[in-house]
């Protein structure tokens, strides 16, 4: 596509993209709000036991005080965060839950949408400042009803909040003298977050990476003081439980351990093929992102990381993927025809969501069909990684303009071309 075709599908896009994120999202914050209303939302219902362990001075691991059943696998320090969930009453706390979550979503997004705007990556004509929040409201809009946000806000997660984090760090709306908040904060909410600093690491900007270390330490200190058996209980024998997130044949788990486990593969053999599986996915990773970077696609390296994140790990359930909305703006950006369809299959499959076909059962036999079916998911996250892959291989260095926007915070990159 020409750039004036280009610019030309973008203006007749721009008011669609509008008017049908609007019906959209208004069906999904309306069908989560009443879903909080008349349903208990499992997840923040045990970040809300767990605050209230915390202040009652209770036990936040063994013998834990959980209504649900379900046991707190997070650090101390998440629990102090959590203590406010015990503020208003549980119906109150669930909505709130659910509104913040759809405001931390539309940040993720708007983030990276002006992001995009000021480099100048393939977002001409109305996607530009003057309809940022055009874009940005219409883009949270469809995001609202892909099925990773969907279980977020059906179980109460806190995955949008941590992505939330990551995103104001990687895109450079966090201040400069602090870069590393978002990322030390979320890893010490969710050991996982940690991984995004490999985006820091990419840029030289070692700074940042002390400083996401340096603020993952603090909160490591923090809940060390305020909760110290908690603490050693936590590091020395919650944080090593291999099992302590579910078994990989769960169908909400779409990453390749998931994946390879509903083939008829028994877990523990599942986990040993992913061993070097996820040293090779972190490398093509950290490699993806340099090249990007030096160009100066953010947006493009942060869904990648994200995609390697969810496809390597052991268990990523889909409101684990919830990251992965940013293909929203990265569809409509790219003029690399290769990305575009590889993102509208991811958001095929997320909007159907079909790992529901699989019964309920502790393993699986491999059914052809079925295994298509109920794994899109992951493997159309797949083909997305290895396209972005090869889109970053064949990304143009432009000198220092990657990394110069690396460094110099909200700086649009003039010299940067989308390669086509």
């Amino acid at each position: 596509m020409s750039k004036p075709d280009f610019v030309r599908a973008q203006r007749l896009l721009g008011p669609v993209v509008l008017a049908v994120g609007l019906i959209v999202g208004a069906i999904g914050i309306t069908v989560a709000v009443q879903h909080a209303l008349s349903a208990y939302l499992l997840d923040v219902g045990v970040f809300r036991d767990a605050g209230q362990a915390f202040i009652d001075g209770e036990n936040l691991y063994v013998d834990f005080d959980t209504r649900s059943g379900f046991r707190f696998i997070y650090p101390p320090f998440a629990a102090l965060l959590f203590a406010p969930l015990t503020w208003v009453g549980e119906q109150t706390m669930e909505v709130l839950w659910t509104l913040a979550s759809v405001a931390a979503l539309f940040g993720i997004i708007a983030m990276a949408v002006r992001w995009l705007q000021r480099t100048g990556l393939g977002l001409p004509g109305p996607m530009d400042s003057r309809y940022f929040w055009a874009w940005s409201i219409g883009l949270t809009g469809l995001a609202t009803c892909f099925e990773p946000v969907r279980a977020h806000l059906n179980y109460g997660q806190i995955n949008v909040f941590l992505i939330l984090l990551v995103a104001a760090d990687v895109f450079g709306f966090t201040p400069r003298r602090i870069r590393g908040l978002g990322i030390g904060i979320a890893a010490g909410i969710k050991i996982t977050p940690a991984a995004y600093a490999l985006i820091f690491l990419v840029r030289k900007d070692f700074a940042s990476v002390a400083r996401s270390a340096g603020f993952f330490l603090l909160t490591a200190v923090i809940g060390w003081l305020l909760r110290p058996e908690a603490s050693l209980y936590f590091w020395t024998t919650e944080f090593v439980n291999e099992e302590r997130g579910g078994a990989p044949p769960y169908p909400p788990n779409q990453s390749l351990t998931g994946l390879i486990a509903r083939l008829g593969v028994d877990s523990d053999t599942a986990l040993a093929i992913m061993k070097p599986g996820f040293i090779v996915i972190a490398a093509l990773s950290l490699w993806g992102a340099w090249r990007f970077e030096r160009t100066g696609r953010r947006v493009h390296a942060l869904t990648l990381v994200i995609l390697g994140v969810c496809l390597a790990g052991p268990l990523a359930v889909t409101h684990h993927w919830i990251g992965i909305v940013l293909v929203f703006p990265l569809v409509f950006c790219t003029r690399s025809r290769a990305v575009r369809i590889a993102a509208l299959l991811v958001i095929v499959a997320n909007y159907l969501g079909m790992h529901g076909l699989y019964p309920d059962q502790e393993s699986y036999a491999f059914e052809p069909g079925l295994w298509l079916l109920g794994n899109s998911q992951g493997w159309t996250g797949l083909i997305l990684f290895c396209v972005l892959l090869i889109h970053a291989w064949k990304a143009k260095p432009v000198g220092g303009v990657g990394y110069a926007a690396s460094h110099e915070e909200n700086k649009p990159s003039p010299a940067v071309e989308e390669v086509r």
